[in-house]
């Protein structure tokens, strides 16, 4: 087991990199928070973009240390059909969330925007469902939920004038449930980070 770092020579990808990883540490929150944004199992390749999008000098200390979560169960580790999967744990993620905060901000945001690329309710087995409930005054509320082996991502009520808007708004989301997550997680934090 081990995830291959042979990052390609330093390019132009690079530039703009000014924050450097400092401790084995540093690096175990780092690598927690970019499966912990992803929220479902990364492959090898995935894991290798977002890490070389971010730093500076890639090194064998990024696979030691993924090597060391998995050892202390912060990180679950499958192998299918020869390609290696990650995950954080139910332990990672909650000693890490504290942790977190010590990662620079501008750094930590760009590393979120570079996993979100890679993020999708949709494609990674996350249940999707909106439903429609007749409420007072006549109108109807729609309830969009999205929740992954950790439990809720998001559960969201409105209020549509008409049972015809509320079938709309279940249509969209059931159609396109990213899109949906990403203006609501856009408009509650108001960062970039979630638009596409």
């Amino acid at each position: 087991m081990g995830i291959p770092f042979d990052f390609p020579e330093r390019s132009s990808m690079a530039k703009g990199k000014e924050y450097e990883l400092k401790s084995l540490t540093d690096i175990k929150i780092f690598i927690l928070f970019i499966l912990d944004t992803m929220r479902y199992p990364v492959d090898t390749t995935t894991l290798r973009n977002v890490i070389f999008e971010n730093i500076v000098t890639p090194s064998t200390e990024y696979e030691e240390c993924l090597n060391a979560l998995v050892d202390d169960g912060h990180v679950i580790h499958d192998a299918i059909d020869g390609e290696d999967y990650y995950m954080v744990s139910e332990t990672g993620r909650r000693i890490s969330a504290e942790l977190y905060d010590t990662l620079d901000p501008v750094f930590r945001e760009r590393s979120r925007r570079s996993a979100m690329k890679y993020f999708s309710l949709a494609d990674k087995g996350a249940k999707t469902y909106g439903t429609i409930r007749e409420a007072d005054h006549s109108r109807f509320e729609v309830e969009l939920v999205a929740e992954d082996s950790f439990g809720k991502i998001m559960d969201v009520k409105l209020w549509m004038n008409s049972r015809e808007e509320a079938e709309n708004v279940q249509r969209s989301f059931e159609v396109s449930p990213d899109s949906v997550f990403r203006g609501v997680m856009f408009s509650a934090t108001g960062k970039m980070t979630y638009l596409p």
